[in-house]
């Protein structure tokens, strides 16, 4: 019985809850930085004979498809590589 309720095991359960969270959010950012680089990538070649020194509505509408694009990709990745 002593086991079950022991404060050590307890402890021990919210350390482990705290280390995955911790684990997950690393995760986020490295995907999170990953998904800005490969649409930085994505626009600038699609806008690469651009004049885009102002925010123009197809500037704004190629940023949000190569943000969708990129997310696409990792989610494929991720989906064939599940290590990765």
């Amino acid at each position: 019985m002593f086991a079950f309720s022991s404060p050590i095991l307890l402890l021990m359960g919210h350390m482990a809850r705290a280390e995955a969270r911790e684990e997950q959010a690393r995760m986020n950012a490295k995907f999170t930085s990953t998904l800005v680089i490969a649409a930085a990538i994505i626009v600038a070649v699609r806008l690469a004979r651009e004049d885009i020194a102002l925010p123009t509505p197809r500037l704004i509408s190629s940023v949000g498809h190569s943000i969708s694009l990129a997310r696409t990709i990792l989610k494929e990745v991720l989906r064939r590589y599940p290590g990765a």
